[in-house]
């Protein structure tokens, strides 16, 4: 006769038991993907407006005006897990909104924006300015128009993607800026 092994009065303790150590010897889940750099539209340079030549800047002198109205996208991270650098890649989309004034003559107007990255002390590491043609079809008075853009940024080891900024805006000459921070009183 063979021994008899005792049957525990609760199953469920004995399948808790189990349970909890299977989940012991399960590999650590991944760690959180890294954070993605700080997006930001700059307030100072987030609208332009143009004018016909002259002194005249009221409303019957505007040509256009545009802003950069709002931006989305994601990132990704790829960091060699040997040296610790890798890149984070952005890929970005950018509403940009335009109102033909009332002194416009042209229904095409080529305006520049830019994207500029910074560290975190927002010291600027690289910057490029980028040319959207807006083409006001029929008679269209107002449109959106939306840029795709991909941005790279090296890291070096102990670096992540939110040890930076990514900065949008439009590329203006000192008086629109002057005009802008006029508008917004500053």
């Amino acid at each position: 006769m063979s021994p008899r092994i005792p049957v525990p009065k609760a199953p469920g303790l004995a399948l808790l038991a189990l349970f909890v150590l299977t989940a012991c010897q399960q590999p650590a889940p991944p760690s959180a993907a890294p954070e993605c750099p700080q997006i930001a539209i700059v307030q100072d340079a987030s609208e332009l407006t143009l004018f016909t030549p002259g002194p005249g800047r009221d409303l019957t002198d505007v040509t256009l005006e545009a802003k950069v109205a709002e931006f989305g996208g994601f990132c990704e991270t790829d960091i060699d897990e040997d040296t610790g650098t890798g890149e984070v890649e952005i890929d970005m989309r950018v509403l940009f909104e335009a109102t033909r004034g009332p002194a416009s003559i042209s229904r095409q107007q080529v305006v520049s924006y830019f994207v500029a990255i910074s560290d975190r002390e927002e010291n600027i590491l690289a910057r490029q300015v980028f040319d959207i043609t807006l083409e006001f079809e029929g008679n269209r008075n107002r449109l959106g128009v939306v840029e795709d853009l991909r941005q790279r940024i090296p890291l070096r080891a102990g670096q992540l993607g939110e040890d930076f900024s990514v900065f949008i805006g439009f590329q203006l000459t000192d008086e629109q800026l002057r005009f802008n921070r006029t508008k917004l009183g500053r």
